[in-house]
């Protein structure tokens, strides 16, 4: 069995996982909020630390969202130097399932604020990955509550919500992330393993282009 290293901080209540030959399970929770480069270093020596001599990661997951971007994105870079050092991959997971509704591999629905005045939805299917967000307005994002069937979730601590709709804050966990990891199949895990890391967008990001030329000879 692979040894599993998991990185979660795409939420404040961050965790770090260590699956040693898929038995022995390492876990280290902690209170992230902004401070994601402070934090996360000494957990993950301390959980490096306890491997066996000769002992290498097989693979490195990291949780990508949504939640945190710049949590996400401090945890890849760490993956990625980690990853070096053992000569493994740097796999980026979706956080939705990591969680104790999604985990087992049951359909859900995450739903949340995206700011800006709209709100998302998230289709999650059983056994498989989550769908792309779905934005809209307050209006439309009742309206689309009402007709879902689906258990529905938010990693957010408190969510407006229309009467008799309920969301529970369930948040992701690192070991989940394991265990969402290994139920995958084969092909997708292999598709994965292929896919550079990036952290999750509820929108696509904005790009500045570069106006033509140097700057010093551009006209006023």
């Amino acid at each position: 069995m692979p040894t599993i290293l998991s990185i979660e901080t795409s939420v404040p209540q961050a965790s770090i996982a260590l699956s040693i030959d898929g038995q022995d399970m390492l876990c280290r929770h902690f209170e992230s909020h902004r401070q994601q480069n402070q934090l996360l270093f000494p957990p993950l020596v301390e959980l490096l630390d306890s491997l066996p001599d000769g002992c290498q990661c097989d693979y490195i997951l990291v949780g990508t969202g949504p939640g945190s971007y710049s949590g996400s994105r401090i945890a890849i870079a760490a993956a990625q130097g980690i990853a070096i050092a053992h000569g493994c991959p740097v796999i980026g997971l979706s956080s939705l399932l990591a969680t104790p509704i999604t985990a087992d591999g049951e359909a859900a629905t995450a739903v949340g604020d995206a700011r800006r005045g709209s709100f998302f939805t998230i289709d999650i299917p059983a056994n498989s990955m989550p769908g792309e967000p779905k934005l809209m307005d307050q209006e439309s994002f009742y309206q689309t509550l009402s007709k879902l069937n689906t258990p529905l979730f938010t990693f957010e601590e408190s969510l407006d919500l229309p009467d008799g709709v309920a969301a529970p804050t369930t948040l992701p966990t690192a070991d989940l992330l394991i265990t969402a990891w290994n139920r995958l199949p084969s092909e997708e895990r292999e598709r994965l393993i292929k896919t550079p890391p990036s952290p999750a967008y509820l929108r696509a990001p904005f790009i500045t282009k570069a106006k033509p030329g140097h700057p010093l000879l551009r006209r006023k």
